[in-house]
């Protein structure tokens, strides 16, 4: 897979074919489907119908109460978050509403409590821990990706995190997860 940005230009000269390698549109990725334009559609397409199929599982385990709940949340919730920060600054404002029509829906059922967070709250609170444990572990694997931290020698108000905001990036860069979290809550 040759991955490009889909830009202006409607035409992509392509590297000429190897043999025996299989060029192909799409690659599932540790169970993260991505195409070779950087997008997340058919990931999407998947969880969506993983979801529907999942919501009738329960249903016909006839669970209730807390059992349902905790099940729903272990089964359906952990599954549309999985690998989250890789992939959710690449949607498009319909691809999350996709998945938080899937939490609205089990929340209709009874499935989940009517005061569970939405779906981005939930993305919200595992991106904070995650860039929590890379900014302050240095063996964890995220942790040499992020830039390097700046002295201040100003007293100036406590901000989210100490480290250098990088300033020439393309619009790419923007949407991963180091970048997001970098510009997240600055000021």
């Amino acid at each position: 897979m040759i991955a490009h940005l889909q830009r202006k230009r409607k035409h992509f000269s392509t590297p000429i074919a190897i043999y025996g390698i299989e060029r192909v549109d799409k690659m599932n990725i540790l169970g993260i489907t991505v195409s070779h334009t950087l997008t997340f559609h058919q990931h999407i397409a998947v969880l969506v119908t993983k979801s529907a199929q999942a919501l009738k599982t329960i249903r016909n385990n006839r669970l209730n109460g807390n059992a349902l709940r905790d099940v729903t949340r272990a089964t359906l919730v952990s599954q549309l978050l999985y690998a989250s920060p890789a992939w959710w600054g690449y949607l498009k404002a319909d691809e999350m509403n996709r998945l938080q029509s899937i939490i609205v829906k089990a929340i209709r059922y009874g499935y989940l409590p009517r005061s569970f967070s939405t779906l981005d709250e939930l993305r919200e609170d595992s991106d904070d821990k995650l860039f929590f444990s890379a900014r302050h572990n240095p063996n964890h694997v995220l942790h040499r990706l992020l830039p390097k931290p700046k002295t201040i020698e100003h007293n100036l108000r406590q901000r989210t995190h100490n480290l250098t905001l990088p300033m020439d990036v393309n619009a790419t860069i923007k949407q991963n997860f180091v970048y997001r979290m970098l510009f997240r809550d600055i000021y």
